[in-house]
């Protein structure tokens, strides 16, 4: 197979927490990419679009949302939340 890579990116501004929300486990990367944010739940398959972790819980959680696995979108406030809380910590 045949293939070219046309660029490199570097992700910045990288978080990973561990949130235990609805009786579940929901381990969280989420970072900055060059197109803006993102937030990746490897052990739910997921991975989404986001806003900065400090500025939108709101369309953080109509993101996560909007996924296939109910679960997140069950906990779709609660990781928003601890996304935002994780990342101001991380500025102190």
């Amino acid at each position: 197979m045949e293939y070219t890579i046309n660029n490199t990116y570097r992700v910045s501004d990288t978080g990973e927490i561990s949130v235990d929300a609805n009786g579940l486990n929901f381990l969280i990367i989420y970072g900055k990419h060059i197109n803006g944010w993102f937030i990746a739940i490897p052990n739910h398959g997921i991975s989404t679009e986001a806003a900065h972790p400090a500025d939108d819980v709101f369309h953080n959680m109509e993101k996560l949302s909007a996924v296939s696995d109910v679960n997140v979108r069950n906990a779709a406030s609660s990781i928003a939340k601890a996304i935002k809380k994780h990342w101001e910590e991380l500025q102190k």
